[in-house]
C-alpha cells in the first residue's frame, strides 16, 4: 500500500510538472511581449524627430526611443531627476532614464561592434 501511494504521488508530480512546462512554452497573445521597461543612459537626442538614443544598463542593446508629444518618463539621474514625470524637453545628454515603451520592430540594425539597435515608442 505504501509503495502504491509513493508511485501515484510521483506520477501526479510528474504530470503537474509536464503540464506546467507546456503552459509556459505555449505562444502568448500578440501584445504580451511588446511592452518593456528600459533603463539606461541617453547618448544622443534628436529634437527635430523627438527621438533619444539610449544605451541599456543591463545589456549591450541600444534603443532608439521615439517620444510622442505629451508622453512622460522618469529621469533617474540628471538635472531634472526630481520631477515626477519628465517630458522630452527636460532630457539632456548623459541623463539616466527609466522608460516604459512598446516595440515597433524587433531590431533596426546591428552595429559593427555587435550591438543591436531596437526601435521603441514611449507609452505611459
Amino acid at each position: 500500500m505504501k509503495r502504491i501511494t509513493q508511485r501515484s504521488a510521483a506520477l501526479t508530480l510528474t504530470l503537474v510538472l509536464a503540464f506546467a512546462a507546456v503552459a509556459m512554452g505555449s505562444p502568448k497573445s500578440e501584445r504580451a511581449g511588446k511592452y518593456l521597461s528600459v533603463s539606461g543612459r541617453v547618448l544622443q537626442i534628436n529634437e527635430k524627430a523627438r527621438t533619444m538614443l539610449v544605451a541599456d544598463t543591463w545589456s549591450d542593446k541600444l534603443f532608439l526611443v521615439s517620444v510622442p508629444k505629451g508622453e512622460t518618463f522618469k529621469i533617474t539621474f540628471g538635472m531634472n531627476m526630481r520631477k515626477a514625470e519628465a517630458s522630452f524637453e527636460d532630457t539632456h545628454k548623459n541623463d539616466r532614464v527609466a522608460i516604459r515603451a512598446f516595440r515597433s520592430e524587433e531590431h533596426l540594425a546591428r552595429l559593427d561592434d555587435g550591438r543591436q539597435v531596437v526601435l521603441l515608442t514611449v507609452s505611459r
